[in-house]
């Protein structure tokens, strides 16, 4: 079985590497054994494989064994586990997505079966391979912002907002009747942003006058909510100008810490807290249902936010992660096994 492999921390490009792997044992208790056809590469993935994750000070290696990748994707059921019933539809030649699981770079994956979805006729193994993670991510965003008091009309700024976590985030405001404002780097990504999701209006840091331009287009409500996956400079800007309320960090694209006087959430009203979608899995089974069925919402009715950039087999991973950090793409860059789909044992 050929499963992407990292056997030391680094740069993704440099140290990802296609690997034989052992075949995996057949599923255990609750498990299903998933041929994987997609897989989308993720900021989150890549973060792992640079090491980022671990706490300060510590630099454990990342062992002989080597590191496998990845957290979701998209194939077909090979085989099941005891204790996972027909009538679940979960059944050898099923459709399904997966998240979390762990290894999803590889051909083969073993899944519990709770975290498995199976994915409709109607829905294409692109759009099936992003179905959790930025979906969840965004339902898990919006969840926390209304836990903070938002109220219908608010303003509600969301950096980053050529992303597609930004862009389904926005969604999702809309329909609840608040008021999403975008800001992005640069003129070109405002113009794609507007091409591909009208619903929003923009800024650009490109502006120099670009604090004054989002009060403008908040139309002087006062901006109290923040949702930023980036940090660094451009949100230590955003804060400063907020009239307290409340920032939702949701990554840290930037690598760079946010730079405010303490003063700022003490005198100042402003409160900061974090959202991640590997917390997702613990959440009450009806919550991730709900989670799930919105996100298959948005997969049905909002296509154009599923967009997929580039696809490139695991023998070019190299090729795949650069392509997801370069600046200025649009949409997801999966990394693809079609052979399997019709691949025997």
């Amino acid at each position: 079985m050929q499963s992407i492999i990292y056997y030391r921390y680094g740069e993704p490009a440099d140290v990802l590497q296609l690997t034989d792997r052992p075949e995996l044992p057949e599923p255990g208790n609750g498990e299903v054994l998933v041929r994987a056809t997609h897989r989308p590469v993720r900021p989150g993935d890549l973060i792992g494989v640079r090491g980022l994750y671990r706490s300060r000070g510590n630099i454990t290696p990342v062992g002989p064994a080597g590191a496998q990748i990845g957290f979701e994707g998209t194939g077909t059921i090979e085989a099941i586990g005891q204790e996972v019933s027909p009538s679940s539809g979960l059944v050898p030649g099923a459709r399904v997505a997966f998240f979390p699981a762990r290894g999803a770079w590889s051909e083969k994956v073993l899944v519990p079966a709770r975290f498995v979805t199976l994915v409709p006729d109607d829905i294409a193994a692109e759009t099936a391979a992003q179905l959790h993670v930025n979906p969840l991510t965004a339902a898990m965003i919006v969840r926390a912002a209304e836990e903070t008091g938002l109220k219908q009309g608010d303003a509600v700024v969301l950096t980053a907002a050529r992303s597609q976590v930004a862009k389904l985030t926005a969604s999702l405001l809309l329909n609840k009747g608040y008021f999403p404002v975008g800001l992005v780097r640069s003129h070109i990504s405002m113009a794609a942003v507007e091409g591909d999701f009208a619903g929003m209006p923009m800024a650009s840091t490109e502006n120099p006058e670009w604090q004054e331009e989002l009060r403008t287009i908040a139309d002087r409500r006062p901006i109290r909510m923040v949702l930023d996956p980036v940090g660094g400079d451009v949100l230590s800007t955003v804060i400063s100008g907020m009239d307290g309320g409340t920032v939702i960090s949701y990554g840290d694209l930037s690598g760079e810490p946010i730079r405010v006087p303490a003063l700022a959430f003490s005198a100042g009203g402003i409160t900061i807290t974090g959202v991640s979608v590997g917390r997702w899995s613990n959440l009450p089974d009806e919550v991730r249902a709900s989670d799930l069925a919105l996100a298959m919402g948005l997969a049905r009715n909002a296509p154009s936010l599923f967009r997929v950039a580039a696809e490139y087999d695991l023998a070019q991973v190299g090729l795949a992660v650069s392509e997801a950090e370069r600046s200025g793409k649009l949409g997801t860059v999966l990394l693809t096994s079609k052979h399997n789909a019709g691949r025997g044992h």
